[in-house]
């Protein structure tokens, strides 16, 4: 630290010649002055050369000051820098012998098709996961060097001029009388295909299709790769009309099983993945999980995911930022969704609106709304069974989870590293920057950077087999590889009771 303050204020050896360079110039410019003084006093020359003089020292003064800002620049810019860790399952696991995760990958060229472990896979195909080379870096933008202040930006920019994304809303009756909306971009009126690899998107907490992570990512993949999203939006979110008195939570997944349903139902030959953000991902991964093998996701992208909502809860009512900050604001939130449909509670008995308006936290929220329309005992009881990271082991299709290490909501500690680790499926990245849903790179107008190797893992499932079988309904040609492959109607044969991800009529590896 004493070299690097020494290097800021110019006292460090390295700046020893621009000191010389100034005294050499201070000594010259009086030598300057002096016959200045001459000529002046025999009438010629009228002190012009002492203020030519001058400029030339101020100069050299301001370059010191200047490589001295560009040189602290540079090393606060190094210093924030935030290489991508990789986490994942072994090839071989050597303790058990288990193997990993292998993908069918199309080779255009010999129009075969190929098995290739699917993280090498995955590292060949999305530059920004890689984890060596400039483009698996994030750099910070440098006034947003910390959780907070990323945290911060991501709330209150909503980047309102930018990401200009035309949706077309359908509002999804569900079986219990409530509704959910789904908004198409593009809608099947401007694009009739009904092979057009969609990805279905999950929003953060009481958030929408309007997010900035959401408006960006959905440009990026309509205009650079021409996909088609649909943006899942919960009970009583994005405007969505609240019809029943029951809004969502952590670990509600049937609303976006009826969602997926209908879906499959006006899309029946498309790849289908998915992607969560904050709770949204919460929600996803537990809905992977529970689904295991039948589900209809080729894949999955888990955003900002707190993964132990217990954990995430305790770590928020410990600081200080969280408990006077970021657990009012987000219990706020809720507050102000709920009391926006309030008549629709007051003939529930078990819900006090007295007790909802007097809540100052997320937890009391949960307490007095959440865990009771849904049925808890406790709200520590509801926690726990919405934690995602119990059902992480259960997903059977690839998945990618991004977090950053600094993310003050969605903590480093609840990240549920050993459970992805063990998952053959699944794959960790981490930056030690970035905060919650942040990620902003750049300096004048930061963008985020997080959309980047969100699309590059995207495009690299959907483009896993190009061929797209029609009866495959888009699931991923992806298995354990220890999984024999045989013929015929593409039934696998199975080895002490392990089972297939896919099953296809053609012969094809799984």
């Amino acid at each position: 630290m004493d070299t690097l303050s020494s290097f800021i204020l110019g006292s460090h050896p390295v700046w020893d010649p621009l000191h010389r360079l100034i005294q050499t110039e201070t000594v010259f410019g009086n030598v300057r002055s002096t016959a200045g003084d001459n000529s002046s006093s025999s009438g010629n020359g009228n002190g012009s050369v002492l203020h030519a003089s001058i400029p030339s020292t101020a100069i050299v003064s301001l370059a010191v000051l200047s490589t001295t800002l560009i040189g602290g620049m540079v090393l606060l810019r190094w210093y924030t820098r935030s290489p991508v860790k990789l986490t994942h399952h072994a090839q071989v696991n050597k303790r058990t012998g288990e193997r990993g995760a292998m993908i069918d990958v199309y080779d255009p060229a010999t129009k075969k098709v190929k098995q290739e472990w699917l993280i090498d896979y995955v590292k060949r195909k999305c530059p920004s996961l890689r984890t060596a080379g400039p483009q698996s870096v994030f750099w910070p933008t440098l006034w947003m060097a910390n959780g907070h202040l990323q945290t911060a930006y991501a709330a209150y920019k909503t980047f309102s001029r930018k990401y200009q994304v035309p949706y077309e809303r359908e509002l999804l009756q569900l079986p219990d009388g409530g509704q959910v909306s789904i908004d198409w971009s593009p809608s099947l009126k401007k694009q009739p295909k009904t092979d057009v690899p969609t990805l279905v998107i999950l929003h953060g907490l009481t958030g929408g299709s309007y997010e900035a992570y959401i408006r960006h990512l959905v440009e990026v993949l309509n205009e650079k790769h021409g996909y088609r999203c649909i943006v899942f939006n919960a009970r009583a979110c994005a405007n969505t009309p609240l019809t029943t008195p029951q809004l969502y939570c952590g670990s509600w997944t049937d609303d976006l099983r009826q969602a997926v349903k209908h879906i499959r139902q006006q899309l029946p030959d498309a790849k289908l993945m998915s992607i969560g953000f904050s709770l949204g991902s919460n929600v996803l991964m537990n809905f992977m999980g529970e689904e295991g093998e039948d589900c209809e996701f080729m894949g999955a992208m888990s955003v900002g995911n707190p993964f132990d909502l217990m954990g995430t809860c305790v770590n928020m009512e410990r600081g200080w930022m969280g408990k006077h900050i970021y657990s009012p604001t987000m219990g706020g939130n809720l507050k102000r969704l709920f009391f926006q449909h309030a008549h629709l509670f007051k003939s529930v008995d078990y819900i006090d609106l007295d007790e909802v308006a007097a809540g100052k936290s997320i937890r009391d929220f949960d307490e007095r709304v959440t865990r009771r329309v849904f049925k808890y005992r406790t709200v520590h009881e509801y926690y726990r069974m919405a934690s995602s990271c119990q059902r992480i082991l259960d997903i059977r299709r690839p998945f990618l989870c991004l977090s950053a290490e600094d993310d003050p909501i969605a903590i480093e500690q609840c990240i549920a590293r050993d459970e992805i680790k063990e998952n053959p499926f699944g794959l960790l990245a981490t930056t030690s920057r970035g905060g919650h849903l942040g990620w902003f790179e750049g300096f004048w107008s930061p963008t985020r950077w997080c959309t980047r190797p969100l699309a590059e893992y995207c495009c690299a499932m959907f483009e896993a087999d190009v061929r797209s079988l029609k009866d495959s309904h888009g699931k991923l040609p992806c298995t354990l590889a220890n999984q024999p492959r045989v013929g015929g109607e593409g039934q696998h044969l199975l080895e002490q009771g392990a089972t297939t991800v896919m099953r296809r009529k053609a012969t094809v590896a799984i």
